[in-house]
């Protein structure tokens, strides 16, 4: 016979230390996003920004030089930048859920067991004497009652993290950079090259004036 104890079920749940169950992961979560916030500020500082200056990239380019009839006239060295910025992937993560699941099952039998265990012996005998008549008997009785306790518990802390774009603060930053230092700027000391590079065109003369 199966029966459940309701003390026993409120004793175990005055035992479980719900307080830093459910605390702990929370701590935890916190410090994660603490950490992860200071390993993007480190990105920023170490990688993107050095000596307080943001870091760019320079490319170098040649840009083809034609007259008003598109007749090839040379090339002209120039250089673009972009910051650092602007060209990677923000490693800013954030822990955007946190979901705490604990299941407790309590489980209780009780059961009685009884036995009953006789033994008799009976003896006579006849004769020209008096019946002689000799009985022997035992009974014994068992009774035990045995209760069972299965308390079975699942505690599981689930997180979702997710990658965020960066800061509006710091996207108007790179939109301000891109700007700045986006616009094709001549190389110093640069002037046309590889004039004779491309065969003249037999429907245009040649400007002499641009060649000398």
């Amino acid at each position: 016979m199966a029966t459940i104890d309701n003390s026993l079920i409120g004793s175990v749940m005055n035992a479980l230390p719900l307080d830093r169950m459910i605390s702990g992961p929370l701590q935890a979560m916190i410090q994660a996003q603490i950490s992860a916030s200071k390993s993007y500020a480190d990105f920023l500082m170490g990688v993107c920004v050095q000596d307080g200056k943001a870091v760019a990239i320079q490319f170098d380019y040649d840009e083809t030089i034609t007259d008003g009839q598109g007749v090839y006239k040379g090339t002209v060295a120039k250089k673009i930048q972009i910051p650092l910025l602007a060209a990677i992937t923000h490693p800013n993560i954030v822990m955007e859920e946190g979901t705490v699941e604990f299941e407790l099952t309590i489980s209780q039998q009780a059961e009685r067991i009884s036995e009953t265990a006789g033994e008799a012996s009976l003896a006579a005998s006849l004769g020209w004497e008096a019946l002689k008549l000799e009985v022997k008997g035992q009974v014994s009785h068992k009774s035990t009652q045995t209760r069972k306790t299965d308390t079975r518990a699942r505690y599981a802390f689930n997180t979702k993290v997710r990658r965020q774009d960066p800061p509006e603060a710091l996207m108007r930053v790179i939109d301000l950079l891109i700007e700045a230092s986006s616009k094709p700027v001549v190389m110093a000391d640069t002037t046309a090259q590889n004039l004779d590079a491309l065969p003249e065109s037999p429907l245009a003369m040649p400007d002499t004036e641009a060649q000398s």
